[in-house]
């Protein structure tokens, strides 16, 4: 009985009228958010219709959160224990003397957490098999996905950003590097420990009290393919802190030499010096790094070792908590990678639209982009979101991907001195004008309501904005 009462004061709010008992809440509507640019759907899970339903039928840019319908595919395409494997093959074996003379073939399938940790393992496991040295090139096999070229700028001029990192069926540590900054040294480490790879610091170290604005707009960070620049002033008051920096000015291959030769170091697995050459990183023959080129795995090459990623369910809570661009376009690749034997943006659309029949739910307004959010041509309306969670709350992988209110993730700071920390799990999308919440809430009568709200326009990003979505979640959580 609550629902036409409160749809009717958020209603009577927008057009300027009082409504006592819930005018205070929901203010932020009647103080500059134009109805026309928000929606709000709230369906309880065990229900077939609405509790709320508030310009919702009309399709939105969701940003991120579009990760959870490829979240849901991806759960009932691939299962929540899938892996993927990253192997490595040759044509050949080694010598008495643990010596490789014919090429490796590094073949991926797409995972989303190839991080140096995962390549050290797989050359650890080479080096297991016999291989004590490598006298060859590495081949990167990165036919599991079928995608065209995409500049790292196109989608807002930022490509050093790692969220512009664009898909790889061999993508190796996101595509990025880490800057480690240290003010009790005064030291600024770049992680993976790529060979020749070095930091030209400029940096001004203050021994201060970090400013109120914080430090990312103290410092200025210029990558160029053979070092970076980082110049500016750093305050000891702020503590160790980390860059993460997309290598998009040397190309793939590159970044790839600079990852293996770092991994094969730390496995003990041995580099033979070749003719002599600029390794892509400005660095000498005194330690080379692997000559890297891309080619297809041939039949005929055997098995040598391979690496496990994580199981899904827990690449996808990785990928949720922190709002991954980069792993939600590898996962969405995967979708019609596992079905098709290649990946595509349009097959995946197609197995995504495949699942939602399925479960019967009407996706008119469903346009995928490319599975992450970070695209101008994503679409859905909040009720068909809000209908797909509710079909989606009985699977636990999904609700427990998500950031807890108050506790983790994207949302750990939200809501934080009130009696909802802890009671909702909810995924955020945030564009230059787009605003979204959507996941499960849990109400005091002991219900739980997948909910979403979209908020796409100029208002968007408002602290109005904000506050509108934090009372709404309240106002769910007091049903």
């Amino acid at each position: 009985m609550r629902a036409p009462f409160f749809c009717s004061c958020f209603l009577a709010l927008s057009f300027g009228f009082v409504c006592p008992s819930q005018a205070q809440i929901f203010d932020p509507l009647a103080s500059g958010i134009p109805t026309n640019e928000v929606s709000f759907y709230v369906q309880a899970v065990n229900q077939a219709t609405p509790l709320l339903s508030i310009n919702a039928e009309r399709a939105q840019n969701p940003g991120s959160t579009i990760k959870l319908v490829t979240s849901y595919a991806a759960l009932r395409q691939l299962g929540a224990r899938f892996q993927w494997r990253t192997e490595l093959f040759s044509q050949g074996l080694p010598d008495a003397d643990g010596v490789l003379n014919q090429p490796i073939y590094l073949k991926g399938s797409g995972d989303p957490q190839l991080v140096i940790e995962k390549i050290e393992g797989l050359f650890a496991a080479l080096r297991s098999a016999g291989v004590q040295k490598v006298n060859a090139p590495i081949l990167i096999d990165r036919s599991a996905f079928s995608i065209a070229p995409e500049s790292p700028a196109s989608f807002d001029g930022a490509p050093d950003m790692p969220y512009n990192a664009q898909p790889d069926a061999a993508l190796m540590n996101y595509r990025t590097i880490r800057l480690e900054l240290n003010p009790s040294a005064q030291t600024i480490n770049v992680t993976p420990n790529v060979r020749n790879y070095q930091v030209d610091s400029a940096v001004e170290w203050q021994n201060a009290t970090c400013p109120a604005q914080g430090w990312k707009n103290t410092l200025a960070v210029a990558p160029n393919p053979t070092n970076v620049r980082v110049s500016g002033r750093y305050y000891r008051g702020c503590g160790a802190q980390q860059i993460h920096v997309h290598t998009h000015l040397i190309d793939a291959n590159q970044h790839a030499a600079g990852m293996l030769g770092a991994a094969m170091q730390a496995s003990q697995v041995v580099v033979a010096p070749q003719n002599e050459r600029n390794d892509g990183w400005g660095g000498l023959l005194t330690n080379p790094l692997p000559q890297v080129q891309d080619a297809r795995t041939p039949k005929s090459a055997k098995p040598l070792a391979y690496v496990l990623s994580n199981p899904l369910k827990d690449v996808l809570k990785d990928m949720n908590y922190f709002s991954n661009n980069v792993m939600a376009r590898q996962i969405y690749l995967t979708l019609s990678k596992e079905r098709y034997g290649v990946g595509s943006i349009e097959a995946s659309s197609q197995v995504v639209s495949a699942e939602m029949a399925k479960l019967g739910l009407k996706m008119d307004t469903l346009q995928m982009g490319n599975g992450s959010g970070l695209a101008r041509d994503t679409a859905i309306s909040a009720a068909q979101l809000g209908q797909l969670l509710a079909k989606a709350a009985n699977e636990p992988a999904l609700y427990e991907s998500l950031p807890i209110i108050g506790v983790s993730g994207t949302v750990q700071n939200r809501l934080k001195n009130t009696d909802m920390v802890g009671r909702g799990h909810i995924k955020t999308g945030s564009l230059s004008d787009v605003r979204a919440i959507a996941g499960y809430i849990d109400g005091k009568s002991g219900t739980r309501y997948a909910i979403v709200s979209i908020i796409q326009g100029a208002s968007a990003q408002s602290e109005a904005g904000k506050k509108l979505h934090d009372a709404f979640m309240q106002w769910v959580g007091a049903q």
